[in-house]
């Protein structure tokens, strides 16, 4: 297990004209490697749904995480969400995912049922079925591979379309063909999640009667991305930091001008620009022998920065990065997706370049600052160094 690694996608849009989703989706990771992750459909749309969903969310992964039996778990919820002083009811539905091991905890109420796709194809898997009060609850332990995606959504997936292309609704079975359609041996979770939500938005005809979400996990590979933003603050130390950096498993990516000829100097070669990855805002890439990806500096640290935090809160971006071929989206996919743990070389060297412009050491520090919290907030292991 330590060489495998759970990740996940996760991609919402609102029902139309409300602000608020109704969805919520929660995950704890704990040390051993232990996730709990719970998706909740609060009663109705916008503010009441987003406050019963919210709740129900944080409450069970909270109560999950710490082994307490489904029973009170599912009991203290009924008991604290605020009754609908409308419907005079308080109604959240939820899937309730555990993993420990490999092993598989599904614990599911009048949410659609989970989809287990392995080697691209749908699993059954059995499931017992039991009452808490009046709440039919479903549960489920699967034993998970490497490879195997399990794919947790609202009812907004399966009612996608209804009165319009869909008339009525998307059958689950049929949400699993488009999955396994989509799927391929290196699809990510996060773009499995984008390409689902995205198909819903469609047959809604980009006007969702609900709230659409989709949670994707999938066991994979744990796989190290090295990042060198900046040279070593002491010329001397520059061969003794590459020598560190390179001895380091995985990819090895450099951000900036500067730490290129540094790298470069290093290795005996020369960065050849890529004039075809410029954008109208991102700067070319550029090939070095023994580096994975060369980028320009702090324009694209600032543009990744931004787009990590969007990233972090929904995966929707998935579905650009993996067209673009410049600097930021190139590494969104390193970053976001493939990388399981990330180590990033932070150079104190001041960039004489900069002299006189609007970019001083202490905004890139804040950048590699938050752009390290964007990835750590995604799942990733991330460690700093400073150098």
């Amino acid at each position: 297990m330590d060489s495998l690694y759970i990740e996940y996608g996760r991609c919402s849009v609102n029902k139309h004209d409300e602000s608020l989703c109704g969805d919520s989706c929660s995950l704890l990771r704990e040390a051993g490697g232990k996730l709990t992750a719970v998706l909740s459909d609060g009663l109705g749309s916008g503010v009441k749904a987003n406050i019963l969903s919210t709740l129900t969310a944080t409450i069970l992964s909270t109560l999950m995480a710490r082994r307490l039996p489904v029973d009170e778990c599912i009991e203290t919820v009924a008991s604290t969400l605020p009754v609908c002083k409308q419907r005079k009811l308080a109604y959240s539905t939820f899937t309730v995912l555990q993993i420990e091991d490999l092993q598989a905890r599904l614990v599911q109420f009048d949410n659609p049922q989970a989809i287990l796709l392995r080697g691209g194809k749908l699993k059954p898997y059995s499931s017992s079925v039991h009452f808490i009060g009046e709440k039919e609850i479903h549960e489920s332990n699967i034993m998970l591979q490497e490879g195997d995606m399990l794919v947790l959504m609202s009812d907004g997936v399966t009612n996608a379309g209804i009165g319009k292309l869909q008339p009525d609704g998307w059958p689950r079975q049929e949400v699993a063909a488009f999955l396994e359609q989509w799927y391929t041996p290196d699809a990510t979770p996060q773009r499995m999640a984008a390409l689902l939500v995205d198909a819903c938005q469609s047959l809604c005809l980009d006007s969702p009667d609900d709230d659409i979400t989709a949670l994707v996990f999938q066991v994979r590979q744990r796989r190290a991305v090295n990042v060198m933003i900046g040279p070593p603050a002491r010329p001397e130390d520059d061969a003794k930091i590459c020598r560190i950096f390179f001895s380091k498993e995985g990819l090895h990516l450099i951000c900036g001008g500067s730490t290129a000829q540094v790298v470069g100097r290093y290795l005996g070669k020369s960065p050849v620009p890529q004039a075809d990855t410029a954008t109208d805002t991102v700067p070319a890439c550029a090939s070095m022998d023994g580096v994975d990806l060369v980028t320009e500096g702090i324009v694209t640290l600032q543009a990744l920065t931004e787009l990590a935090e969007k990233y972090a809160q929904d995966n929707r971006p998935s579905l650009e990065i993996h067209k673009g071929k410049d600097g930021v989206s190139r590494l969104g996919v390193l970053l976001f997706e493939q990388a399981s743990d990330i180590n990033i070389f932070f150079g104190q060297a001041v960039n004489l370049a900069h002299d006189g412009l609007d970019i001083g050491f202490s905004q890139k520090s804040a950048l590699v600052k938050r752009l390290s919290q964007a990835l750590t907030d995604m799942g990733k292991n991330v460690k700093v160094s400073l150098c």
